[in-house]
């Protein structure tokens, strides 16, 4: 890990799949997103990477729901090393509708990092 700058970048990329300045189109998404990429949604569902690149892809062309369209709050996010190229991002998500406390996990490639895990996980009882 390079520099806390670095870190903070990362922080500023979450939620990854909610920037269409980072992830516009197929090839940006390939950028930022791992060819190994797993995620465990809020609802303990598995997907693919496949999976989540045609959902996201979908919103993008209007033909997936977005589901951080009533607005979104990010709080108590933090990064943590847990190896030279390999960085952890935490926080809570908050929206109207459901808090959730996410995780995703950044491996860096060259120059380059790449989101290689995510995991969304609803807070129960828990208001936006």
């Amino acid at each position: 890990m390079e520099s806390s700058s670095q870190r903070h970048e990362l922080i500023r990329r979450e939620p990854i799949f909610h920037h269409p300045e980072l992830i516009w189109d197929a090839s940006s998404f390939d950028e930022q997103i791992a060819e190994d990429f797993n995620e465990v949604g809020a609802s303990g569902r598995c997907y693919s990477r496949s999976e989540v690149k045609e959902i996201v892809l979908g919103r993008l062309k209007g033909t997936h729901a977005d589901s951080l369209t009533d607005g979104y709050r990010i709080e108590g996010a933090e990064s943590r090393i847990l190896a030279d190229d390999v960085v952890q991002v935490l926080y809570t998500l908050r929206t109207p509708s459901r808090v959730t406390r996410r995780s995703t996990l950044y491996r860096r490639r060259d120059s380059t990092w790449q989101a290689v895990f995510h995991q969304g996980t609803v807070v129960e009882g828990a208001t936006g």
